[in-house]
């Protein structure tokens, strides 16, 4: 004291409290507050320990405070005019904070030197700015550089946060730079820049950004990518697949999760020429988007994923607690099997032939629900429009319901429709889901067979699946209906099926059927029968009951039922194969067939018999019964009956690749032999 100095080694403040007012004209009450009785130059602090400070700054100007809470730091200064430093962490408006901050001395003009580096909880992000504070007229202002680096967000308790130094990330992140200057009235960013990607070549973009503090405040934002040289090596498009879809949607989820929550309007406005993040690149990102209760209102989003896609969309986004999505969606994918290798891990050869696909719906996104309304799908050339409705709760199994109208639907469309929902090593994707699928198209081609149309209600569950409603139209002039219980689907499917079959002609089906089957003796025979007989199928309904069960030792067992009427003939066949093993030449067979027609000639004709016009007329009935394995020999019986006339055959027949073989004794009987 006696040299005039005055050094505080050591003091606390506990729960202080200042308030700060700044008017309208922008001045600072305590700028302007007489000197202190001492020289302020000789009065130095060694340290000064803050404990749950507060701070209020009254900004007469925007109407409203800012309060700066839970301060915890440690302060000192040479002298009151500086050097100061400040380290410590606080809560601003809430949010806590991790702050140091230092000063040089202030100078003749009054002008001081300020560095600030602060790191807010949940950012992500860590803000640091170098420059000048003056008060000229008592009007504060703060100019110099800004730099915002990427950092780890921290969920530790808010005082751990404050006492610990920011983490950095492992890799580089984003950076972002510019020059700033600060007074009552706006935030102004004159220029900065925005880097992502390596260090020694990165993705670059240049803007600027005004915050209006007035009492309207607002503000803008805009970026635009400067040109840069695009290193593939670095930053190309990647076919790895190194994250599975789910895992890119929750980084993504995470990334807007943690988007800055701007509490006054304003607008944002970003051009890119590349993102990269992780191991993708996404191109030509452009964003025209302004903040909203809760969240963001994204008036155009646009960018270019991996497989040449173009992702756009637009709505609001809530980046709060419940978090989702609700606006339109378009997908439009140049290459799919570059898209489908970025969002898979596998891809199917379906999908890498498709020429192009595409996706458009008026969605709701959340983490519980998924809802696709007004959908249109592409896959190369087959189109659909409907809805999907996808559902996660937490409590019980994930599901999903399907609903859609195509139309033409080729070989390539159908499998990659197919692909949706079995890969081609046959696992089923909706193992974990429930599946509610309902579908209608046409005309439906595949492997030369064509439908008019294809009506199909399917329920998947846990491997069952649930066939509520299958139909079949125009197949070659006959309509196919079916319905079903399938078990361990697709793996190894065993159950039930019952399908009914309806025409004015089963004869064009029957020779599509065996023009697929050439290697088929018997639906080659009936084909070329069919042909030659004219009206034999006619008026046909055909009923069917099929059924496989699983025996436990490898084997299934298998079970068929037909009947029903065609070209005036009542038929009825029976076929049942105890123990099949997938070889359908070598299985234990048992086969009825009977048929009933009041003119005898058709049945003969049926039977493949050659029918001479010998004046035969009258009712007649056929009944063969065979038991045993076609290619080592089935023990066959046939019998057939007219009117004053019969015919059977007993004995062996064999359906070899050579050609078929029959052993056996024929014996005809009739009234009358001389017709």
């Amino acid at each position: 004291l006696l040299s005039g100095e005055f050094f505080i080694f050591d003091m606390r403040l506990v729960r202080p409290k200042a308030v700060i007012d700044v008017a309208a004209d922008g001045t600072v009450d305590w700028t302007m507050r007489p000197s202190a009785p001492f020289n302020v130059r000789q009065i130095a602090i060694e340290k000064l320990t803050v404990t749950d400070g507060q701070v209020t700054i009254r900004h007469a100007s925007g109407a409203r405070n800012l309060v700066l809470s839970e301060i915890d730091t440690v302060v000192s200064a040479r002298a009151l005019t500086g050097p100061w430093r400040i380290d410590g962490g606080l809560r601003v408006d809430g949010v806590a904070t991790r702050l140091t901050a230092s000063t040089g001395a202030a100078d003749a003009d009054g002008q001081m030197r300020l560095r600030v580096r602060a790191a807010p909880a949940g950012y992500g992000f860590a803000l640091e700015s170098d420059g000048n504070v003056s008060a000229p007229g008592g009007r504060v202002l703060y100019a110099g550089g800004f730099d915002v680096t990427a950092s780890e967000p921290d969920a530790r308790p808010a005082a751990e946060i404050q006492k610990a130094k920011p983490a950095k990330p492992a890799d580089p992140g984003f950076r972002l730079k510019g020059k700033f200057a600060l007074d009552h009235a706006r935030l102004a960013v004159e220029e900065f820049r925005f880097e992502t990607g390596p260090l020694d070549d990165p993705y670059t973009a240049d803007g600027s950004a005004v915050v209006d503090l007035g009492a309207e405040p607002k503000f803008s934002i805009t970026a635009k990518g400067a040109q840069v040289r695009f290193d593939e090596a670095v930053g190309g498009d990647q076919a790895g697949g190194a994250l599975s879809v789910s895992q890119r949607l929750s980084a993504l989820e995470q990334v807007l999760a943690g988007l800055p929550k701007p509490t006054i309007p304003g607008t944002v406005e970003v051009d890119l020429p590349a993102i990269v993040t992780g191991d993708t690149t996404v191109r030509d990102v452009r964003l025209s988007a302004e903040p909203g209760d809760g969240g963001w209102k994204l008036k155009s989003v646009a960018a270019t994923l991996p497989g040449r896609t173009r992702l756009e969309a637009d709505g609001f986004l809530r980046t709060g607690d419940g978090f989702g999505f609700d606006g339109n969606l378009l997908l439009a994918v140049g290459q799919p099997s570059g898209f489908a290798a970025w969002v898979a891990r596998d891809v199917d050869e379906a999908v890498r032939r498709l020429p192009a696909a595409g996706f458009k719906a008026k969605v709701a996104l959340t983490r519980e629900q998924q809802r696709f309304d007004n959908v249109e799908l592409i896959l190369g050339t087959a189109k659909f429009k409907g809805e999907l409705d996808s559902l996660q709760p937490g409590d019980a199994r994930a599901s999903v319901t399907m609903k859609l109208d195509g139309g033409e639907l080729d070989v390539e469309g159908l499998r990659a429709f197919a692909s949706l929902f079995v890969t081609d090593a046959g696992v089923n994707r909706f193992a974990d889901t429930d599946l509610d699928l309902a579908v209608r198209a046409g005309p439906v081609g595949l492997a030369g067979v064509r439908a008019d149309t294809v009506d199909t209600a399917l329920r998947l569950r846990e491997g069952v699946l649930e066939i509520d409603r299958l139909t079949v139209g125009g197949l070659a002039g006959a309509s196919v209906s079916a319905t079903g219980r399938i078990k361990d689907f697709p793996a190894a499917p065993t159950g039930n099926l019952d399908a009914s079959v309806v025409a004015v002609d089963l004869a064009p089906l029957v020779q599509l059927v065996a023009a697929q089957q050439p290697e088929n003796r018997l639906l080659a025979g009936l084909a070329q029968q069919v042909a030659e007989t004219p009206g034999l199928l006619t008026d046909a309904r055909i009923d069917v009951v099929a059924s496989a069960v699983e025996n436990g030792d490898g084997t299934t067992g298998v079970a068929f039922s037909a009947q029903g009427e065609a070209g005036g003939s009542a038929l009825l066949a029976t076929l049942s194969v105890p123990a099949y093993s997938g070889d359908a030449g070598l299985a234990q067979a048992k086969l009825e067939l009977s048929a009933r027609n009041e003119d005898a000639t058709s049945l003969l004709a049926l039977a493949g018999l050659p029918v001479l016009p010998l004046g035969l007329v009258g009712p007649g009935e056929i009944e063969v019964k065979a038991d045993g394995a076609a290619r080592s020999g089935l023990d066959v019986s046939a019998n057939f009956k007219g009117e004053d006339v019969s015919a059977s055959f007993a004995g062996r027949v064999a359906l070899r690749q050579e050609g078929p073989s029959l052993n056996g004794r024929a014996t005809l009987k009739a009234a009358d032999i001389e017709p």
